[in-house]
């Protein structure tokens, strides 16, 4: 079993912020911008995949455990205080988009 560094509670409170203020600036951009359309509901989920790439450079190793429970914490703060309409779906989402970011973090500090 190869030799992991532990978690870090840092990481995991920098993902969870960092998905909470990329999914209220991407609602913000997406309900400011003029035109229409459905693509502007993917702008939020962009911003939760940054968000966990934003997490791996800022922990390093095990950047995907730590985006993925940032991301589940930020849930219910998501569904309560930052989605219109008590969207838990969309909150899932978020946080399985925060996760990806991270995994793809992950995979670029490992190719790097």
């Amino acid at each position: 079993m190869p030799n992991r560094p532990p978690l870090r509670p840092a990481g995991i409170i920098f993902a969870l912020a960092a998905n909470l203020l990329m999914v209220t600036i991407g609602l913000l951009v997406a309900g400011v911008l003029p035109v229409g359309g459905s693509w502007l509901t993917g702008l939020p989920l962009v911003g939760s995949i940054l968000a966990g790439l934003f997490t791996a450079f800022y922990v390093g190793k095990r950047a995907a455990i730590h985006a993925m429970l940032g991301g589940l914490l930020s849930i219910p703060v998501l569904t309560l205080f930052v989605l219109p309409g008590n969207n838990w779906n969309y909150a899932v989402l978020a946080a399985a988009f925060c996760a990806l970011g991270g995994i793809l973090g992950e995979f670029r500090q490992r190719r790097g």
